[in-house]
């Protein structure tokens, strides 16, 4: 009997037995009715015994238990004449097989798998050398998986003494949690060919070194986090503090009024300054405690127990010392219905410090956890306290207690704490509203500048950098680096939750979705660079180029009948069309497969991607639908993959696929005597015309006449390569995939070196714009969609066809990122950003003042704004003089720019009408406006 196997082998005068429920089933050789393509069996001789192939099947049942059903394709013995195999139409190749068989097997049952020798070729082909394989057996004995099956993967781009540098690689935690070898191998091979030999091995170790790095920012961060309690206590802390604050009160009401005051005697007491102070130095010292607490648990997660409290010594000792006596009895007694911790963190901070120089065991532990997993909850009240005192001090704290407070040197607790290298006070500047209200003198930082770089000698309470720090604590103990500076006004001005950046690669989670994420770059075009050796330079050159670009321009075209799927539910499952090669892109990175190379079949519609979400929003398969022939039968899935290119869950596989096939096709338009709608009687087709399309005719006379006229300004690309902290060759690209939000803090971030001034001329730089508006006047009125690039995409397919073109394709990124940048700055404008504040009192100029003037008189932020007009008024003060009413003045010529800074220019006159024109009151000089404008025309 002859038995079809997988990779093409034919078992002659064997048979094959499959598990099945009752037992054993034998496979018939002739059509093999009785399994599924790729099932795992048992093959024996045709004369076995019955009890021989029972113990044969149940040897194939714990090698697929332990390895899969892959396994069985490397031939395990499996005992009483029987080897495993695999039916033909398996997934994978050798490789898979071998590597699956191995993990089940272990390294004392490498026998069974055959000779070494094959093994070891069928894991790494013609390099499979002694060496290779002496160091492939220390890897499968140690266990060092990964590492193997790195080194099988790549194999096809690797020589055999670059295979022996993989195979010693070892990892803490798994580095390549799923997949194939061939998957891998074949991602490896798209990246890697055209790289030099000698730079491949460079570029893989690379990536393994990324990956264990990216792992362990992960675990530290997770570590920082569990450090704190998962129960949120923020309120029973604020309600416990409210409970002690109004003892307080109660306290010097009637030490002031005596011991029964009436309603009315209390409705008019006014707290003394000395009350105010009491206030004021309790929050500050609990604030120094907090952050004791929260950098405790910082060093406790980093570096245990033990040496994390000796580490934290001089933290603790600075807050046990501001807070002197403050930390008393009284502040843990409870109080029945209320929480039971401390009214004050400094309770905590002594204990710890008590603890200091002890033994780490179990007992040291819980005495310790429990003490820092209510740090967090201590930080978040005592920060909206200050936030709620500071900033309403008008109404509620006199302002001679406030100053008096804020003017109190910090050298005691900088003697003793330090300062932290993340946030230096030679570049801090304050929070501005703050102190502006409570400090005559000028920023931090020009004061370290004066005192010869001795910033404990200058620095003050009303600085507030030491309120700073404790949001700084507070995000590293949640696992970011320090808090964010939050753009506009808003206190509490920092944030413990930081924006996450944006991501800019593939990602480095695992080997695979690295190796996955950078070939679907190759997928869309892009070129791996011969001369980098690290894989972050890989991917950013290829980000960078032009072809990446193109392909990410532009949406899918997507028929009707399967634009209907997207969002319906089938088999339990959410369905998302693919609509960008964004989405195949995500995909990709995550699923480990090769949808991306599939964007040029979507583009032109011949076909349909989708993604099917699991009920948790885990993605779980992707698919692919295509129409039948004729259109007429409607439409069905050429393929249905899971991750790493599995098998899809079966149950979902047949509902998608039913479903599917129920999308009706597309019928016909038939006349009244039979013939097809627009043709001829009796079907007889016309015989249609050949003449270009419109698109090609585009292609044809504007492509080759733009790009003689397209010039990029290096100066420009320099400007946004500093605002995406990139090279000039990847900035536009950069600038384009950022948040808004993160790209207006990216701005913030230049305006204090560039200047607002320099950013702005960088943004009017449109390579794309001017190369059209240069064209021949005849030429750009024959092609009337032109004016549509300079637009936000979506582009009608014509034009992104036009601007995929070598040489246009950069110049369309350039003008993109100018707008987007240009929309960042307005939007920093209508928070009233400390930085385009300063900037504009700086260096402006004329067209840019007024573009930001009319921006904020249009836009209305809820923001202190200053009067530049009168209302109805149409002459504008300062010289030289201007005027509202003169069409081709500067303020007219200024409305393009207002829009692309985000204004909706229609309410421009209703905003003059009623309040004039207005700008932020952190903008104007000690001068006012005219001073502003006078600064504008030097």
């Amino acid at each position: 009997m002859n038995i079809r196997l997988a990779g093409g082998v034919v078992a002659a005068e064997r048979c094959a037995w499959t598990p099945g429920a009752s037992g054993p089933e034998r496979v018939d050789g002739a059509d093999q009715p009785g399994a599924p393509p790729g099932a795992p069996v048992a093959l024996g001789p045709e004369d076995a015994g019955e009890d021989d192939v029972r113990c044969a099947v149940a040897a194939l049942r714990l090698l697929v238990a332990d390895g899969g059903a892959v396994a069985a394709g490397a031939g395990v013995d499996l005992g009483r004449g029987f080897r495993s195999a695999l039916l033909a139409g398996a997934r994978g190749d050798q490789r898979d097989a071998a590597l699956a068989a191995l993990r089940a097997v272990g390294a004392q049952g490498t026998g069974r798998l055959g000779d070494r020798a094959g093994v070891m070729v069928a894991l790494f082909g013609p390099s499979a050398t002694k060496r290779v394989g002496a160091a492939a057996a220390r890897a499968v004995e140690e266990g060092r998986w990964d590492a193997l099956h790195l080194a099988s993967a790549a194999s096809d781009v690797l020589g055999p003494e670059q295979l022996e540098d993989v195979l010693v690689l070892d990892a803490p935690e798994p580095v390549i949690p799923g997949g194939s070898p061939s998957v891998l191998g074949a991602d490896l091979r798209r990246v890697l060919e055209p790289v030099p030999r000698p730079r491949r091995l460079d570029l893989v170790l690379d990536l393994w070194a990324r990956v264990l790095e990216h792992q362990a920012d992960a675990a530290r961060r997770e570590r920082r986090r569990a450090t704190q309690s998962r129960r949120d206590r923020v309120e029973d802390l604020r309600a416990r503090r409210r409970h002690a604050a109004d003892e307080r009160a109660l306290q010097w009401l009637r030490s002031d009024l005596g011991t029964d005051p009436s309603v009315a005697e209390a409705a008019r007491w006014v707290p003394p300054d000395a009350y105010w102070h009491i206030v004021l130095w309790g929050l500050f010292r609990d604030a120094l405690a907090a952050t004791a607490l929260l950098r405790t648990a910082v060093a406790v997660a980093d570096h245990g127990i033990e040496e994390g409290l000796a580490r934290s010594v001089d933290v603790l000792d600075a807050a046990v010392h501001e807070a002197r006596d403050d930390a008393t009895v009284h502040d843990t007694r409870r109080v029945p219905g209320l929480t039971g911790l401390p009214v004050r963190p400094g309770a905590y901070v002594r204990d710890l410090r008590r603890q200091v120089g002890k033994a780490d065991d179990a007992r040291l532990a819980g005495y310790v956890r429990p003490r820092l997993a209510c740090a967090r909850d201590y930080a978040l009240v005592i920060v909206q306290e200050i936030v709620e005192a500071l900033d309403q001090f008008d109404t509620r704290v006199p302002a001679t207690a406030l100053r008096g407070w804020a003017e109190v040197s910090l050298g005691g607790w900088r003697s003793r704490a330090g300062y932290r290298g993340d946030r230096p006070p030679g570049e801090w500047e304050g929070i501005g509203p703050w102190a502006a209200r409570m400090l005559a003198r000028e920023p931090l930082a020009d004061r370290v500048a004066g005192a010869g770089g001795d910033p404990a000698a200058v620095e003050v309470i009303g600085d507030f950098l030491w309120y700073v720090e404790l949001i700084d604590a507070l995000a590293r103990v949640l696992g970011h680096d320090r808090a964010q500076a939050e753009p506009g006004t808003g206190e509490p001005w920092y944030s413990h939750e930081p924006e996450p950046e944006p991501e800019t690669g593939p990602g480095y989670g695992s080997i695979t979705q690295a190796v996955s994420g950078t070939a679907q770059l190759v997928a869309f075009g892009a070129v791996p660079p011969k001369g980098v050796r690290t894989w972050s330079g890989l991917v950013d050159a290829m980000w960078a180029g032009s072809a990446v670009t193109e392909a990410l321009t532009g949406e899918f075209r997507i028929p009707a009948p399967p634009a209907s799927l997207d969002g319906a539910e089938v088999g339990g499952h959410r369905v998302k069309v693919a609509r960008t090669a964004r989405d195949l892109a995500e995909w990709a990175g995550y699923m480990g497969n090769c949808i991306a190379a599939y964007a040029d079949d979507a583009e032109n519609g011949t076909s349909v991607l989708v993604g099917l979400y699991g009920p948790g929003g885990r993605l779980v398969a992707n698919a692919e639908m295509t129409a039948l022939k004729p259109a007429a039968r409607g439409w069905c899935v050429s393929q249905i993959e899971g991750r790493f290119n599995e098998s899809a869950p079966r149950e979902l596989a047949e509902a998608f696929r039913a479903r599917v096939g129920a999308i009706p096709g597309a019928a016909p338009a038939v006349t009244d005597d039979g013939g097809a709608a627009g043709g001829p009687p009796g079907g007889a087709p016309f015989a249609r015309p050949v003449r270009r399309r419109a698109g090609d005719r585009l292609l044809e006379e504007a492509g080759p006449a733009l790009r003689e006229r397209v010039r990029l300004d290096g100066a420009a690309l320099e400007v946004l390569a500093a605002v995406a902290e990139t090279t000039p060759d990847a900035a536009a690209v950069r600038v384009r995939r950022s948040s808004l939000d993160r790209l207006a803090k990216d701005c913030a971030r230049v305006l204090d070196g560039a200047g607002i001034a320099r950013v702005w001329e960088a943004t009017a730089h449109r390579p794309l714009r001017d190369a059209v508006e240069a064209l021949d006047p005849a030429l750009r009125d024959r092609f009337g969609s032109l004016p549509l690039l300079f637009g936000e995409p979506p582009l009608p397919k014509s034009l992104r066809r036009l601007v995929r073109l070598p040489g246009l394709a950069d110049a369309y990124a350039v003008d993109l990122a100018a707008r987007r940048v240009r929309r960042a700055l307005g939007l920093l404008a209508v928070r009233d950003d400390p930085a385009v504040a300063r900037a504009v009192r700086r260096r402006t100029t004329e067209p840019l003042l007024c573009a930001l003037t009319v921006h904020t008189t249009c836009a209305r932020p809820a923001i202190p704004l200053v009067p530049v007009s009168a209302p109805r008024g149409a002459t504008v003060p300062g010289f030289p003089a201007t005027t509202l009413a003169d069409e081709d003045g500067p303020w007219r010529r200024a409305f393009p720019d207002a829009r692309e800074l985000g204004s909706d220019i229609g309410v421009f006159w209703t905003e003059i009408a009623e309040h004039g024109m207005r700008v932020p009151a952190s903008w104007p000089p000690p001068g006012g406006w005219p001073a502003l404008w006078s600064r504008a025309h030097r």
